[in-house]
C-alpha cells in the first residue's frame, strides 16, 4: 500500500526549472540540431514546394449619388455611402461582375476560382472599397482587379440603382510575392523540432522508474539513506 502512495508521489509531484535544466541539459546538441533541421525542411519545402502568390490590388470610391458635381455633402450621405461600400464590396464578387471579369480576360478560370482569389472589403468602415487579387502569376493578378474595377461601377449602379463608384487608384504589377513567408514558416518548423524533441526527452525522462542519486531517494520515497554500495568495478579500477 506504502508503495503505491509513493509511485502516486512520483507521478504528482512537480519539475523545478532546475530539474527541466538537468534534464535537457545531456540532449542540448541534439535538441538544437533536430530544431535546425525542421528548420531547413520548412525553408526548403516553403522555398520549391509552394508557389508564391502575388497580389494586385485597387481602390474605388463610394459616392450616396450619381451626381458628383455638388462638392456639398452631409454626413446621413456619408453614412449611407459606408452602408452602400458594404453591399457593393458583396456585389463584386458575385457572378454578375466574376462572370463578365472572366469573359473579358479569357484565362480559363472559372468564376468560383476566380472569387477565391478575389478579395474585397470596405477599408477601416468608410466609403473606400479595396479590390485585392491573388494569382501565382503578378501579370495576371494585376490583370484581374483591373477588369473588375473596369466593369464594377456600370454593374453595380445598375443593380443596386443608386448612387456612383469611382476609381481611386488603378493595380499594379506585383514586384514581391505576398505568401507564402519562407523565413516565417522556417521559424515556425524550427520550434516545432525543438518542442517536439524536448517533449520525447521529457517524456522518457517521466517514464523512468530509476533512482539516479540518494536525494531522489529521499524525496519520493521520505526515507533516510542509510548507506551507499559502492560499484566494485570501479572501485577495483580505481585501486589498481
Amino acid at each position: 500500500m506504502n508503495q503505491n502512495n509513493n509511485v502516486e508521489f512520483i507521478q504528482e509531484d512537480e519539475i523545478s526549472i532546475r530539474e527541466l535544466y538537468e534534464i535537457f541539459k545531456p540532449y542540448l546538441l541534439m535538441i538544437v540540431a533536430v530544431g535546425i533541421v525542421f528548420s531547413m525542411v520548412g525553408y526548403l519545402g516553403t522555398k520549391f514546394l509552394i508557389a508564391p502568390m502575388y497580389q494586385s490590388t485597387a481602390t474605388l470610391i463610394v459616392n450616396n449619388r450619381r451626381d458628383t458635381s455638388d462638392d456639398s455633402i452631409t454626413n446621413d450621405e456619408i453614412t449611407s455611402a459606408k452602408n452602400l461600400a458594404t453591399v457593393y464590396s458583396i456585389i463584386i464578387k458575385s457572378d454578375a461582375v466574376m462572370g463578365p471579369v472572366v469573359e473579358n480576360t479569357n484565362t480559363g478560370i472559372t468564376t468560383s476560382q476566380l472569387a477565391k482569389n478575389v478579395s474585397v472589403s470596405a477599408v477601416d468602415s468608410t466609403q473606400v472599397i479595396r479590390v485585392s487579387v491573388k494569382d501565382e502569376d503578378p501579370l495576371l493578378a494585376q490583370k484581374f482587379v483591373n477588369e473588375i474595377v473596369k466593369v464594377a461601377p456600370d454593374i453595380i449602379i445598375d443593380m443596386v440603382e443608386a448612387g456612383s463608384v469611382r476609381v481611386v487608384s488603378l493595380p499594379q504589377v506585383p514586384t514581391s510575392p505576398v505568401s507564402p513567408n519562407t523565413l516565417m514558416n522556417a521559424m515556425i518548423a524550427g520550434i516545432l523540432g525543438i518542442m517536439l524533441s524536448a517533449g520525447i526527452v521529457l517524456v522518457r525522462h517521466l517514464m523512468d522508474r530509476t533512482f539516479r542519486s540518494p536525494d531522489d531517494i529521499e524525496r519520493y520515497l521520505g526515507v533516510p539513506v542509510i548507506g551507499i554500495i559502492p560499484n566494485i568495478q570501479e572501485v577495483s579500477r580505481g585501486g589498481k
